[in-house]
């Protein structure tokens, strides 16, 4: 077992910002890992709506022309 050694010259005020700015640090973090998770959903997004939008070109122009063509980048 780890003893665990108390800070006896903090008053109850210090401890207390203490254990707020460490609180405050974890949800900075948890934040950032949210943000960072949105933005990769964000553009897995947008690269399956061009991959969309191009299909959706091939398919219009096949109707209307009657010719197959199909060019995949």
């Amino acid at each position: 077992m780890i003893p665990i050694q108390y800070d006896l010259f903090k008053s109850k005020e210090e401890s207390e910002m203490d254990s707020m700015r460490l609180a405050i640090a974890e949800q900075k973090a948890s934040n950032d890992r949210v943000r960072k998770k949105l933005f990769s959903e964000q553009g897995a997004l947008k690269k399956e709506i061009l991959d969309l939008k191009c299909r959706l070109e091939i398919l219009e122009k096949n109707i209307c022309t009657g010719v197959y063509e199909y060019n995949r980048n």
